[in-house]
């Protein structure tokens, strides 16, 4: 996969970058996303030159066992720890897990079963934000969906646990396009809400 080129302001405090995916025939997305801990990143792909210094970056936060991604070369060059929720089960050991949904490095952290292992939205309730991994994308050309049916662990289970998401105005997707307002009465009207 050919490194992101560019990285985008979406609002003040978050900056996106994606690329598509030969592999994965796909758009994988990343964000950044400033807080008074520093700049956190979310399932980081490569990017050519990256606007952050040492000493900026507060960590990785992984959505799914399937975005390690550029994670290592992240953490590397950052000296950061990559964080994800322990049912994420295919990542490396050098991936530090957090053990149960709530709070948690300044994130609420909301378990989101039925879709991937360990597939987890990360919440701010002060900016009134939302990043989702797989379970729900965003992609050019298509409308926002639902993750299909075949890559869910089970796809009954995965929509239920969409239900129970916190009302936010912003919400960030790792394959797609940021939705900037009334992003969760989209996202339910998704689930017929």
């Amino acid at each position: 996969m050919e490194p992101a080129q560019n990285v985008h302001r979406v609002l003040p405090h978050v900056r996106r970058w994606s690329a598509y995916s030969p592999a994965h025939r796909v758009e994988l997305t990343s964000h950044a996303v400033q807080t008074a801990q520093g700049w956190w990143i979310f399932d980081p792909i490569p990017l050519r030159s990256a606007p952050f210094s040492p000493g900026e970056i507060a960590g990785i936060l992984l959505t799914s066992d399937n975005h390690e991604r550029d994670s290592a070369a992240w953490a590397t060059l950052y000296g950061v720890d990559c964080w994800a929720a322990a049912e994420a089960v295919d990542l490396p050991a050098w991936v530090r897990r957090w053990n149960r949904p709530g709070p948690f490095l300044g994130w609420q952290w909301i378990a989101l079963p039925g879709g991937a292992p360990g597939e987890t939205a990360f919440h701010d309730p002060d900016r009134s934000l939302l990043i989702l991994g797989d379970a729900v994308v965003n992609l050019n050309g298509r409308p926002l969906e639902i993750l299909p049916d075949k890559y869910c662990r089970d796809p009954r289970q995965l929509r239920e646990s969409l239900r129970h998401l916190p009302s936010v105005e912003v919400a960030l997707f790792a394959h797609g396009e940021p939705i900037l307002k009334d992003a969760s009465r989209r996202i339910q009207g998704l689930l017929g809400v």
